[in-house]
């Protein structure tokens, strides 16, 4: 049998990764219980550790319930694969995506939701809006000796 790509990381090198990234990371199971999320520097949600193992719904506000259990019966329906929302008014701008997450038979096995902070990430941008500009009309001079007339 072929070995998967995983098989060569440990978990100490996979929590290490997901750790590194530059966002919020949830695992939230089949049962819609959240059983992972990484331990990144800043993290939206205060006290992550009481809700592992609790149904997802016991960190959203009640008036955002109808909309997340219409996102995640779509997941378990096969209807749909992705969703996301905005967070805006809380001092910083996240974009709040959920990814359907499926077996090689295409069975449900739970959702990733990752947060990314876009005030983070607009700041960041403006901070290197001139750093490794691409410019197409920069260097023509190869261009125009490659053809011949």
């Amino acid at each position: 049998m072929k070995a998967r790509l995983i098989d060569r990381l440990n978990k100490d090198q996979i929590e290490a990764i997901l750790d590194s990234l530059p966002l919020e990371f949830i695992f939230v199971d089949e049962n819609d219980c959240l059983q992972y999320y990484n331990k990144g520097n800043k993290r939206s949600r205060e006290d992550q550790d009481k809700i592992l193992g609790n149904d997802i719904r016991s960190c959203h506000k009640p008036e955002s319930l109808p909309k997340l259990d219409e996102m995640l019966n779509g997941f378990k329906d096969g209807k749909k694969d992705e969703d996301e929302f905005w967070v805006d008014g809380l001092g910083v701008k996240l974009l709040n995506r959920f990814l359907a997450v499926r077996d090689s038979s295409g069975k449900y096995k739970g959702c990733v939701e990752y947060l990314l902070n876009f005030t983070k990430l607009e700041k960041l941008a403006e901070e290197k809006k001139d750093a490794h500009r691409f410019n197409p009309e920069q260097d023509t001079s190869e261009k125009d000796h490659s053809v011949e007339k």
